[in-house]
């Protein structure tokens, strides 16, 4: 058991040295490796230990990254489904703010929109092309009020 929890380890922090990942994705790759529930414990407290994972650091580098391109909404569901906590995603989602104090998820349905309607203005869109784009931002997580609000 000793022998297999050290290759679990080890494992471990060869996934890390590639890339950062969740509790919960490191869990699933040695899982998938098909090491054993106790190595699996052994190999993510090693890693917890030295701070090499840590969901709440990585939901806030994902969400600041993604910010300005995802709605806040679609940055969740990416998060919950990498494993992330309610109470985290609560946590990094309650001063969702850029440095200037603007909406994140205004300034990232903006640029969406600019790059959607490649030059044209919101003026310009008949009825039915409205619609159409207002369909498709709903349909990625954006907020009808702040698509409305965007749109008028």
């Amino acid at each position: 058991m000793e022998e297999e929890s050290k290759k679990a380890t080890q494992k471990a922090m060869a996934l890390l040295l590639h890339k950062d990942r969740t509790r919960q994705e490191l869990i699933d790759k040695l899982a998938g490796a098909k090491y054993s529930k106790e190595a699996i414990d052994a190999a993510i407290q090693y890693v917890e230990s030295y701070g090499y994972i840590d969901d709440e650091r990585y939901a806030r580098m994902y969400a600041d990254y993604h910010k300005t391109e995802k709605s806040k909404k679609e940055i969740k569901r990416k998060l919950k489904e990498k494993g992330i906590s309610d109470d985290i995603l609560s946590e990094v989602f309650s001063d969702y703010l850029t440095e200037e104090g603007d909406d994140p998820e205004e300034l990232a349905l903006r640029a969406l929109v600019e790059k959607r309607l490649r030059g044209r203005t919101v003026s310009e869109l008949t009825y039915e092309e409205k619609q159409k784009q207002m369909r498709y931002l709903a349909g990625k997580g954006y907020p009808i009020d702040l698509i409305k609000h965007v749109f008028s």
